[in-house]
């Protein structure tokens, strides 16, 4: 079996983490690569991502923000991912480091379980013609940019008018991501192997806007006009693109599953109930 190994390199504790989990599969015969993240030029490492084989299977050290970049690189080959925190307590990191044998037994005796978590899609035409595609596991974004100014959002569900939201921005999330920026939002806390898309409203200038919950066949438009200083897009929080003209963004499910490897042990209402202080 192929492993591939995407580490935090800003996190000195996934050095230490890295070369224990080395030692290991070395150990058990396992081949594998190692890819260091760069959270400021995602595409650079994608592209260089092409000549590398497909893993058979993915391992992240770091934190939620790790195994989301590990997701956007491999979740179109629909190959496994498991998260070994050596953050503070996320969602997505089922593992701890000292799960780090018990993890590689699962993956040697392939008796793993696996969560298939939904991803979005957003096309992004501009007013030139020009047109941009890129996903996400837990939210696509869009926003203001640097500077401190509201921005209008048109919102359109299936071709049909939502609504008009001022404020701070409009996030589209996915069940994954709903425990996320949404959540930061006051958005809903949805399961997160549900089929779901979420529109949640950023510091909107109205106290009646609310996020709605959508099928996951729904297909949700947002509508920029420009506007100097211009807003962004945002994917994953890892990668953004300035919209410097008028935009329509269609935002929809996407046609593959980030395959997040589940630990039996930990149980998503316990994290829940840690993050949240209940």
């Amino acid at each position: 079996m192929f492993i591939g190994i995407v580490y935090n390199t800003d996190k000195e504790e996934s050095k230490l983490v890295l070369s224990y989990l080395k030692k290991l599969l070395i150990e058990q015969n396992f081949d594998f690569f190692v890819l260091k993240t760069d959270f400021r030029n995602f595409s650079a490492n994608f592209s260089s991502y092409k000549d590398i084989k497909r893993p058979d299977f993915v391992i992240c050290i770091g934190g939620d923000g790790t195994i989301l970049y590990g997701s956007r690189l491999f979740s179109r080959y629909e190959v496994p991912i498991a998260g070994i925190d050596v953050g503070k307590l996320g969602f997505l990191m089922h593992f701890s480091k000292d799960e780090i044998p018990y993890l590689i037994d699962l993956i040697k005796n392939q008796n793993y379980e696996i969560e298939n978590r939904m991803m979005i899609k957003a096309d992004v035409k501009f007013s030139s013609k020009e047109k941009y595609s890129n996903y996400s596991l837990n939210e696509i974004v869009i926003t203001r940019g640097k500077f401190h100014r509201l921005i209008d959002v048109e919102v359109f569900v299936d071709d049909e008018f939502l609504n008009r939201y001022r404020g701070d921005g409009v996030i589209v999330s996915t069940p994954t991501g709903s425990t996320a920026y949404s959540l930061s939002a006051f958005g809903p806390i949805l399961i997160p192997t549900m089929e779901n898309i979420i529109i949640t409203p950023i510091c909107p200038h109205t106290l009646s806007a609310r996020s709605i919950v959508l099928d996951k066949n729904t297909k949700v438009t947002l509508k920029v006009k420009q506007i100097s200083p211009s807003p962004i897009i945002v994917f994953d929080g890892q990668e953004y693109i300035d919209i410097d003209e008028d935009v329509e963004v269609d935002i929809t499910k996407c046609d593959f599953y980030a395959k997040v490897v589940k630990n039996p042990r930990k149980k998503f209402f316990d994290t829940v109930r840690i993050k949240l202080n209940w």
